[in-house]
C-alpha cells in the first residue's frame, strides 16, 4: 500500500513540476493560436518588438489555461535576425543553453515560466561549406550561410523538440531561402497524448508533406503557422484551413499573421467534420488569441461526430449556433481585406446565370467532366437603387492552372461565385466599400454534384465564402462521397445548402490532384519537359494514374500534359542541383 502511495505522490509531483493540464486519459485539450500583425522599424526593431509581444501573451493570464499554443509565420524574425537552431536530438534548451539569438532564448525561458507547448516560426541559419554536408537543394552562398524558413517546437521546459523547415516557398522567398532535397515530415508527442504533426503555410497546397504527415504517419492534429494571401474566390484563408480540415477530417491549429491590407489574415481552431471551433477574419491588423478544447481524434467518429470517450464521457464542443434565417438587403461585407484574383476561372467552363434569376438547373461540363446544378433564390427587394453581385456557374478539369499565381496546379471544380459585372474578368473580385451593395435575393437551395476522377494523389473539399470572408458553418450545408474520397475511386460529390443564406461569395466542390508537373521559379529558364499526346489522340483521352491500373488521371481526362514522368525528374534534377 505504502509503495502504491508513493507511486502517487511521485505522479503528482511530477505533473505540478511540468505545469501539466491535460491528461493522456482525456478527452480533449487546451490550444491556442495567435492572429499576429507584423511590427515596424529596423529588421532588429521589429524583432525585439516581436519578441516583446509573444512574450507577454505567453505571461498573461489568458494562457494560464493552455496546453499548447501557435504563434504565425513571419512576423518574430527575419534574415538580419535569423538564428540557428538546435536538432530536437541535441535535448537543447536555450534557455540555458544561450548559444542562439537573444529572442529564440528569451522565448525558451517564456515557455519553461509558463510551462506550456510553444510552436514559433523563424528564419534559421544554418553553416555550408566544404565541411559541412548538406541535404538541400541549393548551393552554398560565398557566405557560408544558408537561410531557412523553419517552426521549432518547444516543449513545457522550452527544450526544442520538433524543427520543420518549409518544402514549398512562396514565390520571392526562392531567392533567399533553401529547401531540403526530401520535404520533411516533421512530429512530436506530447505528454497529454496527441501526437501533432506540423509544416508552413504554402505547404498545404502540396501533397508532400502536408498529406503525407496525415497518410503515412496518420496524424491526426496539425499545426500550421502561415502568412496567407487570400485568393478569391476558392482559397481565402479561413475558408481553405477549414475546407482541408473538413475534407481529412483531422484538427488543425492555423496561427496567421495579420496585414489584411497585404492580404493577410485569418487564424482558426478546427476539429475536422465537426467544424470550426474559433475562426477570425479581419479588416485592420489585430492581434487576438484564439482559445478552445480540442477533442482528441480518438473521440471524433467517421463521419465527424463525436464519440464516446473510454471513460465513458462524451467531450463537449461549442455549440453550432446558426442564428434563424432573416432576408436582408443589406449584409455586413469585408472590404478592406486586400486579396489576390484567381485568374483559373478565366479558363473554366462557366455559364454566366441572369440577374433576376430564380431557379437554375443547369448541366456544365468542361471537356468530359461535367457537373450538376439546382439552384432557386427567392427575392428580397426590387430596388435597383444598390449594386448587386452577379453569379457564375464555373466547371474545370485540368492542369492548365496555377496555385496563386506560383506553382503550377492540376484542379477539378464545380462552382457557383460572385461576379462584379457580366464579364468573367470581374469574377473573384469585391465591390469596393464606396458602393452600396445589396442581396436583391437570397439563396434558399443550392445542389452542386459531381463525379471526380480516381487518382492517387488528391483532395476534395467544400469551399464556400460569404461576405464576411468566412466559410459557411457544418450545419449549413451537407456533404456526401460515394465512395469515400479516401478509397481513391472515382468518387461521386454532393453539396447542398441546407439553411437559406443571404450574402454568398462562393459555394463549391474543389479538388487538388497535387500536380507533379515542375515550376523553376525563375531560378533557371529552362522550359520543364512535357508529354504530348499521341498522334491520333482524342484532347479528352485518358491517361492512366501510375500505379493505379485501369484508372483515369485529372491531365488526360481534361486534356494538356500528363503528370511529369521519372525521365523528367531526371532530366530536370541535375540542372536544379546546379543553382
Amino acid at each position: 500500500m505504502y509503495i502504491h502511495v508513493l507511486q502517487l505522490l511521485i505522479l503528482a509531483t511530477l505533473l505540478a513540476g511540468t505545469s501539466q493540464l491535460s491528461l493522456p486519459t482525456d478527452n480533449t485539450y487546451h490550444a491556442g493560436v495567435v492572429e499576429y500583425p507584423d511590427e515596424t522599424g529596423t529588421p532588429r526593431e521589429r524583432t525585439t518588438k516581436a519578441t516583446a509581444g509573444f512574450v507577454a501573451i505567453l505571461e498573461s493570464n489568458d494562457t494560464a489555461d493552455l496546453d499548447i499554443l501557435v504563434f504565425p509565420e513571419s512576423v518574430l524574425s527575419n534574415l538580419d535576425m535569423a538564428t540557428f537552431v538546435p536538432h530536437p536530438a541535441q535535448n537543447i534548451t536555450p534557455c540555458y543553453s544561450p548559444d542562439y539569438e537573444l529572442f529564440l532564448v528569451e522565448l525558451s525561458c517564456a515557455t519553461r515560466s509558463r510551462g506550456i507547448y510553444v510552436v514559433i516560426n523563424v528564419v534559421e541559419k544554418e553553416l555550408c561549406g566544404d565541411n559541412y554536408g548538406s541535404d538541400t537543394l541549393n548551393p552554398c552562398p560565398a557566405a557560408g550561410y544558408r537561410y531557412f524558413n523553419t517552426n521549432i517546437v518547444l516543449d513545457r521546459s522550452g527544450r526544442v523538440v520538433s524543427r520543420y523547415r518549409k518544402s514549398h516557398l512562396w514565390r520571392r522567398e526562392y531567392y533567399t531561402r533553401a529547401t531540403m532535397r526530401q520535404p520533411e515530415l516533421a512530429t512530436f508527442e506530447t505528454d497529454f497524448g496527441v501526437t501533432f504533426g506540423h509544416f508552413i503555410c504554402f505547404d498545404m497546397l502540396f501533397y508532400e508533406p502536408a498529406m503525407q504527415l496525415l497518410l503515412e504517419r496518420n496524424v491526426t492534429d496539425i499545426i500550421y503557422p502561415t502568412y496567407w494571401f487570400s485568393e478569391l474566390p476558392f482559397l481565402g484563408a479561413v475558408q481553405l484551413q477549414e475546407g482541408w480540415a473538413y475534407a481529412n477530417n483531422v484538427n488543425l491549429l492555423a496561427a496567421d499573421a495579420s496585414q489584411p491590407s497585404g492580404r493577410t489574415t485569418g487564424s482558426g481552431i478546427y476539429a475536422g467534420r465537426a467544424g470550426r471551433l474559433a475562426a477570425v477574419i479581419h479588416e485592420q491588423p489585430t492581434l487576438q488569441l484564439l482559445k478552445a478544447h480540442v477533442p482528441k481524434r480518438t473521440h471524433i467518429t467517421e463521419g465527424g461526430g463525436i464519440g464516446v470517450g473510454v471513460d465513458g464521457s462524451i467531450p463537449e464542443l461549442p455549440a453550432q449556433v446558426v442564428p434563424g434565417f432573416e432576408p436582408q438587403l443589406m449584409t455586413r461585407r469585408y472590404t478592406e481585406l486586400a486579396t489576390y484574383r484567381d485568374y483559373n476561372v478565366d479558363i473554366f467552363s462557366t455559364r454566366l446565370l441572369e440577374a433576376e434569376f430564380q431557379n437554375v438547373t443547369q448541366r456544365l461540363c468542361h471537356g468530359n467532366f461535367c457537373c450538376s446544378f439546382q439552384l432557386q433564390r427567392r427575392p428580397i427587394s426590387s430596388s435597383t437603387s444598390y449594386a448587386s453581385y452577379r453569379y457564375r456557374l464555373g466547371v474545370y478539369l485540368g492542369n492548365r492552372t496555377a496555385l496563386i499565381l506560383v506553382d503550377r496546379s492540376e484542379l477539378a471544380v464545380c462552382a457557383l461565385f460572385a461576379c462584379l459585372d457580366e464579364q468573367l474578368s470581374s469574377c473573384g473580385r469585391i465591390y469596393p466599400k464606396h458602393i452600396d451593395v445589396a442581396n436583391r435575393y437570397y439563396f434558399e437551395r443550392i445542389r452542386i454534384e459531381g463525379h471526380f476522377p480516381a487518382a492517387t494523389r488528391r483532395l476534395i473539399m467544400p469551399s464556400t465564402l460569404d461576405g464576411t470572408m468566412l466559410p459557411l458553418s457544418v450545419s449549413q450545408f451537407n456533404w456526401t462521397e460515394s465512395p469515400p474520397a479516401k478509397q481513391l475511386l472515382a468518387t461521386h460529390i454532393q453539396l447542398e445548402l441546407l439553411l437559406p443564406k443571404n450574402d454568398l461569395l462562393t459555394f463549391g466542390i474543389w479538388a487538388n490532384y497535387f500536380s507533379q508537373l515542375p515550376s523553376t521559379h525563375n531560378l533557371n529558364h529552362l522550359q520543364p519537359v512535357t508529354m504530348r499526346a499521341p498522334a491520333g489522340s482524342t484532347p479528352n483521352a485518358s491517361t492512366v494514374v501510375p500505379g493505379v491500373p485501369g484508372v483515369a488521371g485529372v491531365a488526360g481526362a481534361a486534356g494538356g500534359a500528363t503528370s511529369i514522368s521519372i525521365l523528367c525528374l531526371l532530366l530536370i534534377l541535375p540542372l536544379v542541383l546546379q543553382l
